[in-house]
């Protein structure tokens, strides 16, 4: 995530000082983090996933840290788009073998699109973009929480995510089959 995408999912411009953006951070956690807003009431449109508020927070917060005024600095120009003559290097498919999924792309759109789908299967745990580390908590209808925990490895073919579930209740761990069929299904893209 860069600077300008950082600010705005905060609602901050350039040459907001840090007690602002600090202000703009908890507010959006109070009005979003998952302890505090009943997931079968909120509005998914309006919802932000507390994981993409804290990737911001700490974007925003390491620019700052840089600056002598503590102010936010103006953003960089955009680069230029891609020549549309340029060909499309991955399919965007994914797939799985019992334990390990496979996505054709590079491992930083791996994964945003696993941090997306992992969103819409249940709620964040812990979100390590720098060691490709992702946890979600999973509720299987009738049966325990459990804890699927994800660490993604770039290939030369696309990325592997290697994935372990346990659960977090007295009861035994399901199986992970379910998981990794619906996390496929939300990796790929529509047909």
């Amino acid at each position: 995530m860069n600077l300008d995408e950082a600010c705005r999912l905060l609602g901050v411009v350039a040459g907001t000082p840090e007690k602002q953006v600090r202000s703009a951070f908890h507010e959006l956690m109070r009005t979003n983090h998952p302890d505090v807003v009943s997931t079968t009431l909120h509005d998914s449109r309006s919802h932000v996933d507390p994981a993409l508020l804290t990737e911001a927070y700490a974007v925003v917060i390491a620019e700052l840290l840089t600056m002598p005024d503590r102010r936010v600095p103006p953003f960089p120009e955009p680069a230029a788009a891609p020549s549309p003559q340029m060909p499309q290097r991955w399919d965007l498919a994914a797939s799985h073998d019992g334990n390990t999924i496979q996505v054709d792309a590079p491992p930083d759109e791996a994964y945003q699109r696993l941090l997306d789908a992992a969103a819409g299967l249940g709620g964040i745990g812990h979100v390590d973009r720098n060691l490709g580390l992702l946890e979600v908590i999973v509720r299987f209808e009738g049966g325990p929480s459990c804890s699927v925990l994800m660490t993604l490895q770039g290939r030369s073919y696309g990325t592997d995510i290697f994935c372990e579930m346990e659960s977090i209740e007295a009861q035994p761990t399901p199986s992970i089959e379910p998981v990794l069929d619906a996390l496929v299904e939300l990796l790929s893209p529509p047909t």
